[in-house]
């Protein structure tokens, strides 16, 4: 899941023209423009069960639309998860940030659900 924004931070994205999600009654993300009557008042004061966040950015693998790998250097104490197709663990390397890294020319993921993902419609995509 991506990192959740406070209801301030959703409205300077919006109008960024950035994609936001919030968390409706039944658990599931929507794309906020898609919810026009939500008042004011729910970004500024943002109740408990109201949650935000910006809209996870995709990108499609043989047809199959998978997490976007991220753009920005790991942080130190960020899980890190890279391709790697040179061992039996999956496809898939993780490990902590230990440091901060000055130069990272590897794509990565977060999550290893997100990881997940991209080997396996790798894997599709290569019969393999």
């Amino acid at each position: 899941m991506s990192e959740l924004i406070s209801g301030k931070e959703a409205l300077i994205a919006l109008a960024n023209g950035q994609e936001v999600e919030f968390k409706d009654v039944m658990d599931k993300w929507e794309n906020i423009k898609h919810h026009m009557n939500l008042d004011l008042s729910m970004f500024l004061t943002s109740p408990d069960w109201m949650k935000f966040r910006l809209k996870p950015r995709t990108i499609t693998i043989n047809g199959i639309e998978v997490p976007s790998p991220q753009k920005d250097i790991p942080k130190e104490g960020d899980d890190v998860f890279t391709l790697d197709f040179t061992n039996n663990c999956g496809g898939f390397t993780s490990w902590k940030c230990q440091h901060s890294i000055n130069t990272f020319s590897y794509e990565w993921w977060r999550s290893e659900d997100e990881i997940k993902q991209v080997v396996a419609a790798l894997r599709q995509a290569f019969k393999s």
